[in-house]
């Protein structure tokens, strides 16, 4: 009886502790494309930079993850902090988005804007 009363001690315990933090959410600090504008079916390198300021608490060790998405050309990849896109083959403005989330269901998005001439 004793060790299930030691379980219960550390059950509770880790819950409340884990209950008295907070998670602060991932910050995008950017997102640029290079080169920007674009040429027609040029490839353009997308990089996200981003910070999660849990530094203070027991979530300090965050890992943040990072998923890209385009309605028009086509992404190298939709994973990771770079990655980079095919400039669609009609010159106008194109939107492609980054969003960040850590492991507790904190997240930012960004979008930037590229010109494809």
């Amino acid at each position: 009886m004793l060790s299930s009363n030691k379980n219960i001690i550390f059950i509770f315990s880790t819950l409340l502790i884990l209950s008295c933090s907070q998670n602060l959410e991932p910050t995008i600090e950017s997102v640029t494309a290079s080169p920007n504008p674009a040429q027609s079916g040029q490839r353009v390198l997308l990089k996200c930079i981003a910070t999660d300021d849990d530094e203070g608490n027991i979530l300090k060790n965050e890992f943040l993850s990072y998923e890209w998405f385009a309605s028009f050309g086509d992404l190298s990849s939709d994973t990771g902090d770079t990655t980079s896109w095919i400039a669609p083959s009609i010159p106008g403005n194109y939107s492609v988005t980054c969003k960040v989330s850590d492991q507790y269901n904190g997240m930012d998005i960004l979008a930037i804007n590229i010109v494809v001439e």
